[in-house]
């Protein structure tokens, strides 16, 4: 998988389908992106490529981790 995911260092599957659930905005697209992701275990990071095309990055995920802690 460090083929695909050679700028993403932390984000795994597992969380990306919590904030495609929880969190995306477009749940047409989250839905397609969700289907996709069932092709990968949930402790693989995420292929840089889904998460460009998402728009994300591993900022979104951090913002959202702090602000659960505070």
């Amino acid at each position: 998988m460090s083929e695909l995911s050679k700028k993403n260092k932390t984000i795994t599957v597992k969380q990306l389908k919590e904030h495609l659930k929880n969190e995306y905005p477009n749940k047409f697209v989250a839905e397609i992106y969700l289907e996709t992701l069932e092709n990968f275990e949930d402790d693989e990071l995420v292929p840089d490529l889904i998460l460009e095309n998402l728009l994300l990055s591993e900022e979104d995920f951090c913002k959202k981790e702090e602000n659960g802690n505070s």
